[in-house]
């Protein structure tokens, strides 16, 4: 976490001592130069300290710094390309966005011997920490760390978050007026909310993807409906009926960013098997589970990934999918080498 917020701080210091606008450059469909990205990449190379005995970082270091680097301007950009009105236009943004990132990866710094594939990028849960999340977030279950009047609420925020995949923002952004949960199936309306007079936080929680309508399974909307009961129950959450957001804090007001996070933390604290969760954690989970249901339902590539771009709220030609789902499809890569082994060696008996 403290390299990513390093090289991200790097990002931030060359874009602005080369007067670099992301929005500017995205709504003009310029983004970065060749020579611009050949300079952040030396930018990457250079220790953050003046070093007598090196001269460059290491080749893995560099490379995290730059793919960061494109990480934080991709996620910059897509929602100025989200927002633009003309399809024709929108259309013409993504496809200047997906040059931008030929042109990247062109100059990108090399790793020597290419461990993409298991170099520590966050994935989903494993089979046995799904079902020990999903055991311990339900209300009076005795491993639940939460206390009594707590765990209603985080339920249904943690299972939100599991089932759907959303993001922090999004959860946290949530009004009421958002669901519909006497439709069949129930509706959840993911809105994207800038500089909402409703909201006072200092952690605004506009959502930073696409709007969409998404549907809830019978366990979701009951876990939201007994929480938005109880809710209502003023001298436990005084403050709720003031402010139309669905998850607030313990006085009643909408909850913050550093609330969700004790959440995640009071759990993990709990649960040692639970180490690595975080929210963000919950959301690669949801795009694992998708990719697995996607080969077992033999469904056709292009379409799923369409729908998964659609659940998620990214743009029609993000990229975000195969950036997502590693751990689904590593394990898929493994069975078909394995089934490829047992055939070759009935072959050969």
């Amino acid at each position: 976490m403290r390299k990513r917020l390093d090289a991200l701080g790097l990002v931030l210091r060359f874009l602005s001592s080369h007067g670099i606008d992301i929005v500017a450059r995205t709504a003009s469909q310029t983004f970065l130069s060749i020579e611009e990205l050949v300079a952040l990449a030396d930018e990457c190379r250079t220790p953050k300290q003046p070093q007598a005995d090196r001269v460059i970082v290491s080749p893995s270091w560099a490379a995290v710094r730059y793919a960061t680097a494109v990480d934080f301007i991709v996620w910059m950009a897509e929602p100025v390309i989200g927002r633009i009105s003309p399809p024709q236009s929108r259309e013409s943004a993504n496809i200047a966005l997906q040059r931008f990132l030929r042109r990247a990866r062109s100059v990108a710094p090399k790793v020597r011997g290419n461990a993409s594939h298991i170099d520590g990028e966050r994935h989903g849960l494993l089979d046995a920490q799904r079902q020990l999340f999903l055991r311990v977030i339900r209300p009076g279950d005795p491993g639940n760390p939460f206390s009594a009047n707590m765990q209603i609420r985080n339920h249904a925020l943690l299972l939100l978050a599991f089932k759907l995949g959303a993001r922090s923002g999004e959860i946290r952004g949530l009004k009421k007026t958002d669901l519909n949960l006497d439709s069949q199936p129930a509706e959840l309306f993911i809105v994207p909310r800038y500089n909402d007079a409703d909201d006072r936080r200092l952690d605004p929680a506009a959502a930073k993807t696409n709007g969409r309508m998404l549907h809830v399974d019978a366990e979701l909307a009951d876990a939201l409906e007994r929480w938005l009961q109880e809710r209502c129950v003023r001298v436990r959450w005084p403050r709720a009926n003031r402010n139309p957001y669905v998850f607030v804090n313990r006085f009643g007001n909408a909850m913050e960013g550093r609330g969700y996070r004790k959440i995640i933390e009071t759990l993990r604290s709990k649960h040692p098997e639970l180490s690595g969760l975080c929210h963000h954690v919950l959301r690669h989970d949801w795009n694992d589970r998708w990719i697995s249901m996607m080969d077992d339902d033999q469904i056709e590539f292009e379409k799923a990934q369409q729908e998964q771009r659609y659940a998620m709220g990214w743009s029609n030609k993000s990229t975000m999918p195969q950036r997502y789902g590693k751990q689904a499809i590593a394990q898929a890569a493994n069975r078909r080498i394995l089934k490829l082994q047992g055939d070759a060696r009935n072959n050969n008996d």
